[in-house]
């Protein structure tokens, strides 16, 4: 990852922490445009006569690069302007009431916008105070001086499993606001966790080109499974494969809801992709929407849910099938802790599903049939399911599908042979 990173961006510096150094080091020699390795608590030196002025910055100058999450591919670089990220800070401050007296604990990665914009940069432009701590372990204690903590699904499903965790939310007097992103929270954890923080958790939606997009309010119905609503100055849409623009509480005629795919304008927008303008134009439709390549339904109060990436999607028989709807049924049943499913080549019917399975040791494929029979249709039910440790997950814990196919694959190969 890191040597693409280093050639794909042409960085001249790296700045690292001596854990890191040695990494950089072996990289050095592969990186042309390299320079110089900088490690932790080591002195800028500069020639003789080198300009060190106040340049003027213009609201439309570059701000940051960082690199999408790589789920389906190859990581891009993502460049925001000065005035795309202070638009979107600004919106997420006025949704979530960030304010002076707030002090939010953050234990994400500062490399992926969660931890940097969501985290770091709003805090600064609210003038709040943060409590950065690199060790997930102490979280549970310093959330008694806490009003706000960000965090991702596995944390939260960590948090769970933890005896204490009950005793010490107990303590948590000040905290006022919990979020969840980067990826979807099992709707069925939510009462249980909710109990025992004493609040709502906010679910929101937000990817490395737009920031936050939708997010539930502070106020009101948790709406499991949702994400909310588009947050200040996001413009959304929903459109269907045959071009059709979805309502709020649209419904196919069997009463399930119509799924589009997520579209949105706004200024809070990222500006291009890193050297590569035809990947850029692409990613836009006619009306200046951003193609988030994400399915997913309103309800009747507006309030998305997401059912996957478009390049998840299954077609079985003709018919669409929705990754987040297979799991979320298997997740339900006794035993599981949780599932992934991809689509694999099927001769006859174009596709077939198939189901990975982290388990207690509890349940085995028959009961899992048996349970998929009574509540997917069909098509939609997994003809295979292998059972597995854990889930292959980036850093943010977004599972990579991709690595489950490619092992597949691989597998098939191996037992063809």
């Amino acid at each position: 990852e890191m040597r693409y990173f280093l050639k794909d961006s042409g960085a001249r510096f790296a700045l690292t922490s001596s854990r890191e150094a040695s990494m950089l080091h072996r990289l050095h020699a592969e990186c042309p445009t390299l320079e110089r390795i900088i490690e932790h608590g080591a002195s800028l030196e500069f020639a003789p006569g080198s300009h060190h002025g106040e340049e003027a910055i213009e609201p439309g100058d570059d701000c940051f690069m960082l690199y999408s999450s790589g789920t389906t591919g190859r990581p891009k670089g993502v460049m925001h302007t000065h005035r795309n990220v202070a638009a979107s800070l600004r919106a997420l401050q006025q949704w979530w009431n960030f304010t002076p007296d707030d002090v939010l604990l953050n234990v994400l990665p500062l490399y992926h916008l969660h931890g940097l914009s969501f985290a770091v940069h709003l805090s600064l432009i609210s003038g709040s105070r943060m409590m950065l701590e690199d060790n997930f372990l102490y979280t549970m204690d310093k959330l008694n001086d806490a009003t706000v903590f960000m965090a991702i699904p596995t944390m939260y499903y960590d948090l769970l499993r933890r005896p204490e965790f009950r005793d010490k939310a107990k303590n948590w007097k000040r905290m006022r606001l919990f979020t969840c992103g980067s990826a979807p929270i099992r709707p069925e954890v939510l009462p249980e966790l909710e109990s025992i923080l004493q609040s709502k958790l906010i679910n929101r939606y937000g990817m490395t080109e737009s920031h936050v997009i939708t997010s539930l309010p502070l106020a009101g119905s948790s709406h499991p499974g949702s994400v909310g609503v588009p947050i200040g100055g996001i413009e959304m849409k929903l459109i269907t494969e045959n071009g059709t623009l979805l309502s709020a509480g649209s419904k196919l005629r069997d009463g399930s809801p119509c799924v589009g795919e997520v579209r949105i304008r706004s200024e809070n927008l990222f500006s291009r992709y890193w050297n590569q303008p035809e990947a850029t134009k692409n990613a836009f439709d006619k009306e200046g929407f951003f193609l988030t390549g994400d399915f997913g339904a309103l309800d009747e109060e507006g309030c998305l849910t997401l059912l996957g990436r478009k390049n998840d999607l299954i077609i079985v028989h003709g018919e669409n099938v929705y990754p987040s709807v297979v799991e979320r049924v298997l997740n339900e049943c006794e035993g599981v802790r949780e599932s992934a499913v991809i689509g694999v080549p099927d001769q006859r019917s174009g596709e077939r599903v198939v189901a990975f399975v982290v388990s207690n040791g509890t349940v085995d494929a028959q009961e899992l049939r048996r349970h998929c029979e009574e509540k997917l249709v069909h098509y939609q039910r997994p003809s295979q399911f292998e059972f597995v440790g854990e889930l292959p997950r980036n850093t943010m814990g977004k599972v990579l599908k991709r690595e489950l196919k490619a092992w597949y694959v691989s597998e098939a190969i191996h037992i063809g042979a």
